[in-house]
């Protein structure tokens, strides 16, 4: 696991999340069992839309984008000056306990740390196994 330091990131105060159409909407209440704001794409009238514009809606709400589409997700990112980061779930077809057993130890670690993921993705890859990158690098 690949985790840069305090001193290399920015510290936000508030982690906020959007969900994409891939993640299930289950996990908001398991977030906000820890002080994580997360609101899901079909529950905020973006379901059908495209990936440029929920890239674009969570840029202007601060949020930072959860998905399983890392393809088009992390092109999005890498074309992006700025953007408020990308927690990437490297596999298809996980249930919603599943998603949030990849995804629990990294929102534990991010907050502990108070890591803000401005201009950085996180690319799971299991339980417990995630790294942490710039992108775009810089």
């Amino acid at each position: 696991m690949v985790i840069p330091s305090k001193s290399e990131m920015n510290v936000r105060r508030t982690m906020h999340l959007l969900l994409d159409e891939h993640i299930s909407p289950r996990l908001i209440l398991q977030l906000s069992k820890r002080h994580v704001f997360a609101q899901c794409v079909p529950h905020i009238g973006l379901s059908g839309r495209t990936d440029p514009e929920i890239w674009r809606y969570a840029y202007r709400h601060d949020q930072v984008v959860v998905t399983a589409n890392a393809r088009d997700c992390l092109t999005l990112a890498v074309g992006s000056e700025v953007h408020a980061g990308l927690i990437v779930l490297r596999a298809q077809g996980l249930t919603a306990d599943q998603q949030w057993r990849w995804l629990e130890p990294v929102i534990d670690h991010v907050m502990a740390e108070s890591i803000d993921l401005l201009n950085h993705v996180v690319e799971i890859s299991g339980v417990g196994q995630f790294t942490i990158r710039p992108i775009p690098s810089p």
